[in-house]
């Protein structure tokens, strides 16, 4: 198993940051929020300005991720969204603070997911075993 704890690894990263990016990438298009959470990420979480930027682009592409995402993000995130329009600085703080439904636990889950699984595809992938080969070749 240790052989391909690497691809594990890879795999796990591409399917969460496939996932961020439906997702995120959705953000813009909610109505009454979208907007105000979008310009709130751009002053204050890079990460999320960059999934938000690279999902529009995938979410445009695939209408039905797009609904999906902004499905999700709404079932996440609908307790918050009166205090969003109230004051629209708050929005990434009230994205990251308590957990609002298992939803909003999830999605905060997997958007720190993305970098730690990265880190540690790229850990394993130098620390791979190598081939060991005892009879050279001629």
């Amino acid at each position: 198993m240790r052989r391909r704890l690497h691809l594990v690894a890879v795999i796990l990263f591409l399917a969460v940051l496939v996932f961020d990016l439906v997702v995120w990438g959705a953000v813009p298009g909610l109505p009454e929020v979208g907007e105000s959470i979008a310009r709130s990420a751009r002053s204050e979480a890079p990460l999320a300005t960059t999934f938000i930027t690279l999902g529009a682009i995938l979410d445009g592409a695939v209408p039905a991720l797009e609904r999906f995402g902004a499905g999700l993000f709404t079932d996440a995130l609908a307790d918050a969204f009166p205090r969003i329009v109230e004051n629209p600085n708050l929005a990434m703080d009230l994205v990251f603070s308590t957990r609002l439904n298992a939803t909003h636990g999830w999605l905060k889950l997997l958007y720190w997911a993305a970098p730690v699984l990265l880190l540690a595809s790229l850990l394993l992938w130098v620390r791979k075993p190598k081939k060991v080969s005892l009879i050279g070749r001629r």
